[in-house]
């Protein structure tokens, strides 16, 4: 999402003092690096440098009441959430253990390790015939919570004006909180597989509130806050496709297997 309203990588200053890019591009010679160093205020300051590898690197001096980003659990978390599904592994520098009573004296020099913190793919974009029942049932429990097998699911791409690619379930059981006024209702969104928000009501009506999954679309508007979508007739397409595809999915069910729908049935009024 950096990029697509052109305020991403400011937003760094949200928790950071002070800011440093340092980079050089690939065909240039070492001595061509460049180091920008900005404080979030209107200048900033340009200087060349001597860099040996290719590349880009940002680090962050972070203001002292944000110092919870630094802590090796909060970082794990932002990502496991946010990009667990990016196709580019995501590397953090392992931690060394402290050092035990037996060589707290002893100077131990070991090379830097780097291990990947997300999945880096995503089951929905894998092709259906790649994908074992065991595969999507265990991903099932993992976006709904729920420990039961369910009792459907429909995979689907979509390709042409929209493009976009559904991951949706039927639960064997309605959920406990369905009537709660505050329970969560929705699909889980994302956009080019970084997560967006949980509850995207806006893709199912409310009667189909039960349905658990994911959606993912490489061009569907949001806002600059990133987690409302703006209404349009993109959307509302998908809506509608989406709750077409439901509504067959169920009656497919209560032709095949009449007792795992009366069970369902049941649980949906069981209040």
């Amino acid at each position: 999402m950096i990029g697509q309203f052109g305020v991403g990588f400011y937003s760094s200053f949200i928790v950071a003092k002070k800011v440093v890019v340092e980079t050089r591009r690939a065909g240039l010679d070492s001595s061509e690096g460049i180091k920008w160093t900005c404080e979030g205020e209107a200048d900033y300051q340009l200087e060349p440098i001597k860099k040996e590898d290719r590349g880009t690197s940002v680090t962050m001096f972070l203001k002292s009441e944000e110092n919870e980003f630094a802590s090796e659990w909060r970082l794990r978390s932002i990502v496991k959430k946010y990009s667990d599904h990016i196709s580019i592994p995501v590397q953090m520098l392992k931690q060394e253990p402290p050092p035990t009573d037996e060589n707290k004296d002893e100077t131990v020099i070991s090379e830097p390790e780097w291990s990947a913190i997300n999945d880096a793919q995503a089951l929905w974009t894998k092709p259906r015939n790649k994908i074992k029942d065991e595969e999507y049932k265990e991903f099932y429990r993992h976006v709904s919570s729920d420990f039961t097998d369910p009792l459907s699911w429909s995979h689907n791409k979509v390709e042409g004006k929209q493009d976009y690619t559904s991951l949706i379930y039927i639960p064997s059981m309605a959920p406990m909180d369905l009537y709660h006024r505050d329970a969560s209702r929705g699909i889980k969104l994302y956009i080019k597989r970084t997560f967006i928000m949980d509850d995207a009501e806006q893709f199912l009506p409310m009667y189909l509130r039960f349905v658990k999954g994911v959606l993912d679309s490489a061009d569907l508007p949001l806002n600059i806050s990133r987690e409302i979508l703006q209404k349009t007739p993109m959307v509302e397409s998908i809506k509608s496709a989406l709750t077409k595809r439901v509504l067959d999915m169920l009656s497919k069910l209560a032709k095949k297997i009449k007792k795992n729908m009366l069970l369902f049935g049941l649980s949906l009024v069981r209040f």
